[in-house]
């Protein structure tokens, strides 16, 4: 058995790639929902009134655009670390 015998073929690979990108971008939709919300709260965004955001709606819309930003980020480590394992399972049951 060489090298070459263990190796993940090309498309597998990039079904797998695609895979962590697919993951990916839910997180990242998710994270950006918690984004918009927080710009909305703090007053980022459009807002309904003249008077301006408290400065409690300044801290919690921080807090959720932190939260939203972390939430995409882990999830995009978090999907590499499903699908790479996933594909090593399957080269190691085919050899």
């Amino acid at each position: 058995m060489g090298c070459g015998d263990y190796m993940v073929s090309w498309g597998r690979a990039f079904k797998g790639a695609a895979g962590i990108v697919g993951f990916s971008i839910i997180w990242w939709i998710v994270g950006g929902i918690l984004v918009g919300l927080g710009m909305f709260v703090a007053g980022i965004g459009f807002s309904f009134s003249y008077t301006g955001t408290s400065f409690l709606g300044m801290i919690l819309g921080a807090v959720l655009m932190f939260v939203g930003s972390v939430i995409g980020m882990l999830g995009t480590v978090a999907s590499f670390l499903k699908v790479l394992p996933e594909m090593i399972v399957e080269e190691i049951k085919k050899a």
